[in-house]
């Protein structure tokens, strides 16, 4: 076949589409047609059917939060199937997101605050250098053209993956490359703790208690703590209004009626989190296209990279932080790891260490970030605001 039979048309438009003289069309030949093609009974099924087998699979590895990227990749698939896929109405979008605040305000407890009350300082720069540090690295994600600022930082703040991709689609950040570059720190951090633990010394300083919880409520209580936080927090944020009120109030809701004591030890029934975490894949992954898979694949090898040093500049903080405070390197490694909660809990406890401040340092990382995941993009909004005026004038 000759050059001149090949004949690309609309370059630079929606889409790109190339075809071969002949009977045959190229996108027909490497089945981009029938893939597209489908009907919405069977693209349905083929993104439930997706979302099945990725559900099992995370929950065999022990991954963490396999409904939000199960989903995810089920509602992608569904968008990639059919021209017109439904979308989430932002009542179903407001619920999962208030759902996913709830659980992060519910980890706040009093013995959280006794902790923070001990080492004040060393708490609140450890959690404080993560944070801005994690972001700073972050801006190599700018390297590549697809990727903004806003969605730079979004994509790399180390703390409450799920809610923050839910609200940086608030501020117009990319939502599937922040939810996707979230999902890869802390696939990692849960992969390489293990690996990490044995070579720093587990020798110097005290070991402190967890902190003392209260009576563990029954789930009746626990539907209830959870229904008082909802619907506290989503009738705030229905008084006032901004972006991503619905997850920040009800955050705000459950911290406070966890620290009041009135439900005992709160918690979230795992079904309800499941649902939340759904919802934000959901709304996610619908949003996907074929221009959206192509600019992640390009990006995929500057997101590894950029997450590996972050993980690596986070894990020489917490040594740092370690020294400063009198325990051992493994304890601040362990306190300051951008995600993998599951892992850095079983090899805390397997340590014997300093357990108390690993997790409080670790739930206030959660907390922080999505308390000031708001602020972060009212800042950024208004930033760019200001310099698409500069540049006009």
């Amino acid at each position: 076949m000759q050059m001149s039979d090949v004949v690309a048309t609309q370059v630079g438009g929606p889409r790109q589409q190339m075809s071969l003289s002949g009977p045959v069309s190229f996108r027909r030949f490497v089945g981009v047609e029938e893939w597209s093609a489908m009907t919405p009974r069977r693209s349905s099924a083929v993104g439930v059917a997706v979302t099945a087998v990725t559900w099992v699979a995370l929950e065999l590895v022990h991954a963490p939060t396999p409904p939000l990227f199960a989903t995810l990749l089920g509602a992608a698939t569904v968008a990639l199937t059919q021209p017109n896929p439904p979308a989430l109405s932002a009542r179903v979008r407001g619920a999962g997101m208030s759902i996913v605040g709830v659980a992060a305000g519910a980890s706040i407890t009093s013995g959280v605050l006794d902790t923070i009350a001990e080492e004040p300082v060393a708490v609140i720069l450890g959690v404080g250098s993560t944070l801005v540090v994690s972001m700073l690295i972050g801006q190599m994600l700018r390297w590549n053209r697809d990727v903004s600022g806003t969605t730079a930082a979004f994509a790399s703040i180390a703390g409450g993956a799920s809610g923050v991709s839910l609200m940086a689609a608030e501020y117009g950040a990319d939502d599937v490359t922040v939810i996707t570059v979230q999902y890869l720190r802390v696939i990692i951090v849960l992969v390489t703790v293990p690996l990490v633990a044995p070579l720093l010394d587990a020798t110097g300083g005290t070991a402190t208690a967890a902190p003392v919880a209260a009576e563990p409520t029954s789930t009746a209580q626990a539907l209830l703590f959870t229904a008082c936080a909802i619907a506290i927090g989503l009738l705030a944020a229905r008084l006032i209004r901004f972006p991503a009120a619905a997850i920040l109030f009800p955050l705000l809701a459950a911290a406070g009626l966890s620290l009041s004591g009135w439900f005992g030890e709160v918690w979230v029934p795992g079904w309800v989190t499941a649902i939340g975490y759904c919802v934000v894949g959901a709304s996610d992954g619908i949003g996907f296209s074929r221009h959206r898979l192509r600019a992640l694949t390009r990006l995929l090898p500057l997101a590894l990279l950029q997450t590996v040093l972050g993980i690596a500049a986070c894990g020489l903080i917490g040594i740092g932080f370690a020294r400063a405070v009198g325990i051992s390197d493994l304890d601040g490694y362990l306190a300051t790891t951008p995600g993998g909660l599951p892992a850095v809990i079983a090899v805390a406890l397997d340590s014997g260490g300093a357990i108390g401040l690993i997790l409080t340092m670790q739930f206030l990382r959660v907390f922080v970030a999505l308390a000031c995941t708001p602020l972060l993009g009212l800042w950024l909004a208004r930033r760019g605001r200001s310099d698409a005026d500069t540049k006009a004038v």
